[in-house]
């Protein structure tokens, strides 16, 4: 297997007859499609696009939500030789033209007729570009639109006459052609076009999931944006072991989506994690009187149990009984929130809090973690059943080298190592040195066993003006880990302490202000509320007490909303724009220090 096209033939082939190969929720009521079905719809559509004129190579891009046609069009491209171009469901029109055009497109698909407004409006500004919906509006697509249908409709037409020359029409790849083009969230600039091959993709999935046991009796739902190569290399791994795929339109469904669907395996970014940590803890902390008494005994005895399993060592068969006992009557209660059924979790796309994974690993969910970047198709070091150490984002993964520069930045070389940036040579040259290295922005580590650990983004190193270096991650993370923190950016470069930007968790917010007789607070209220100010200097407080000295958050302001994709303050992927945000609050962060304290720093372009 050594192209996207060898998958799609190996899923056909292997998996025929599955009645439920993809699901997904329509009008109310779940729908499956079989295999076969999703063999035919990929088909007619390749089919559809070549007699459409798509030529291999051409640049088609996608503007959708999670949903079984993301993979249909996806594949689709394979067949046909044509290069996807995923776009976040999130884009503002201003961001699709930018990379419609960058790309040079020549087809976009807009999912839904919301998505469909976006996409004209991108189009206005583009120029060139054919438009296809492929949920129209209920009054029919707009004149010089095309649907998904028609294509699909017009393809197996097409098929239907090859078939009786026993031709196969579709296009045959070679492992180094181009798949997709996948733009990167442009924390620091203007997205660049990630050229990721074939082969990219068909090692990295099937280097990085080698040890982990996932089959066809595995359920895994899909809500992580398909546009992210995180969630797209794991798509394409659950459909080479056969794995049911449920999509989820939005994360904000995902609670109920698992106590519906009980999936088996849960693949997330740290967020969820750490939201759903914040709630259980929160719970567990408003029980009383026995119940109270249980839940404390329990965490004490898993905190103990786990300590020496995390040590290597073997707990006695007292301690084992009492933890056994532990999960039974305390823990699978809240595992049962989660579906019940899930054997293991991983969590990609950015570090995950030691505190969180410490506490999944003690309640019986283990969370591995794994590290890439767009640029490796993603994955460089994963954690798995078969070598686990928490911190760590785990071990190289076979075939795939690490290496750690003299400044501790983290190298790589590999068949994961992108072609290249699109149209960007300098660029290219710049992250691939001339042995193979790229280098990865991020800074970590290699413990004794070849663990690697990440610190942070090498941009992102915070340097005080008494010349201590802070990975700001880290703290954010701990930050974030709490209750009444949702949001958290932290502040020092160049200035003598650390300071914070600090966005409450409105949610958990609201609820206490409400139990103190103070509900219906506009945000902006809730923000200057001397609670809340309470809570959040109790949570950094906490979150200090475990720092060094240079690494204390001495001050924070609370900000009144959450900073914006639209504002530009955060990627699609909710990383943080740092320098965007030390512009706009420039004034806020100032004040925070003394006036002889103060840099032109934030002046700077």
């Amino acid at each position: 297997m050594e192209t996207l096209r060898d998958l799609f033939e190996h899923v056909l082939s292997s998996y025929a007859g599955r009645k439920n190969l993809l699901r997904a929720k329509r009008g109310g009521k779940w729908v499956g499609l079989s295999t076969e079905e999703f063999g035919r719809r990929v088909h007619n559509l390749a089919a559809g696009l070549m007699e459409a004129g798509i030529l291999p190579g051409e640049r088609l891009a996608l503007f959708s939500e999670n949903r079984p046609e993301w993979h249909v069009f996806d594949f689709a491209c394979h067949l046909c030789g044509a290069v996807s171009v995923p776009l976040y469901p999130n884009l503002t029109a201003e961001q699709i033209a930018y990379i419609v055009a960058d790309a040079e497109a020549r087809l976009l698909v807009a999912s839904t007729p919301s998505m469909l407004e976006t996409a004209l409006e991108a189009a206005k500004q583009v120029g060139n570009v054919e438009i296809v919906v492929i949920d129209p509006p209920e009054d029919g697509p707009p004149e010089g639109v095309g649907t998904l249908v028609d294509l699909e409709e017009r393809g197996r037409a097409a098929l239907k006459a090859a078939r009786k020359e026993k031709d196969d029409p579709f296009h045959v790849p070679q492992p180094d052609d181009m798949a997709s083009l996948i733009y990167t969230s442009g924390t620091t600039g203007d997205p660049k076009g990630v050229m990721l091959t074939h082969y990219n993709f068909i090692f990295n999935e099937t280097r990085a999931m080698k040890p982990f046991d996932i089959g066809p009796k595995d359920t895994v739902l899909s809500f992580l944006p398909l546009s992210h190569v995180f969630e797209r290399t794991v798509d394409y791994a659950l459909f080479h072991r056969g794995v049911q795929i449920v999509y989820v339109e939005a994360i904000e469904r995902v609670p109920n989506r698992l106590l519906e669907v009980k999936p088996t395996i849960l693949v997330s970014v740290p967020r969820l994690f750490e939201r759903s940590y914040i709630k259980i803890i929160s719970n567990l902390r408003q029980q009383e009187g026995f119940k109270r008494q249980l839940v404390d005994w329990a965490l004490k005895t898993a905190r103990r149990y786990s300590e020496q399993v995390w040590n290597g060592e073997r707990p006695s068969a007292v301690l084992r009984a009492q933890y056994t006992l532990a999960r039974k009557r305390v823990f699978s209660k809240i595992l049962d929130r989660l579906g019940g059924r899930i054997r293991f979790a991983v969590s990609g796309g950015a570090p995950l809090s030691r505190e969180v994974g410490e506490f999944f690993s003690m309640i019986g969910l283990p969370i591995f973690q794994g590290y890439g970047l767009t640029e490796t198709s993603p994955v460089i070091a994963v954690s798995s059943p078969r070598g686990n150490r928490l911190g760590a984002v785990g071990l190289a993964i076979p075939e795939v080298e690490v290496l750690i520069a003299d400044d501790g930045e983290i190298l790589t070389r590999g068949a994961h190592v992108m072609k290249g940036y699109f149209n960007r040579p300098q660029d290219t040259a710049e992250t691939i040195d001339p042995d193979g290295w790229l280098h990865t922005g991020d800074v970590g580590y290699l413990d004794a066993d070849g663990y690697l650990f990440i610190t942070d983004r090498k941009k992102d190193i915070i340097v005080t003006s008494g010349g201590k270096n802070v990975a700001p991650q880290p703290i954010e993370g701990q930050l974030q880990a709490t209750a009444y923190i949702g949001q958290a950016v932290v502040i020092g470069d160049r200035y003598p302490y650390l300071t914070a930007l600090i966005v409450p968790n409105f949610e958990n917010l609201t609820a206490h202000l409400s139990s103190l007789g103070e509900g219906g607070l506009e945000q902006s209220e809730m923000a200057a509320h001397a609670e809340a100010h309470r809570l959040v200097d109790e949570a950094v407080s906490k979150v200090n007490a475990s720092l060094a000295l240079h690494e204390k958050v001495r001050k924070f302001t609370i900000l009144p909303q959450e900073f914006s994709l639209a504002e530009g303050e955060i990627t699609p992927t909710l990383k943080v724009r740092r320098r965007v945000i030390a512009e706009r609050y420039r004034e806020l962060i100032e004040g925070m220090y003394l006036k002889t304290q103060l840099t032109d720093q934030y002046h700077a372009d």
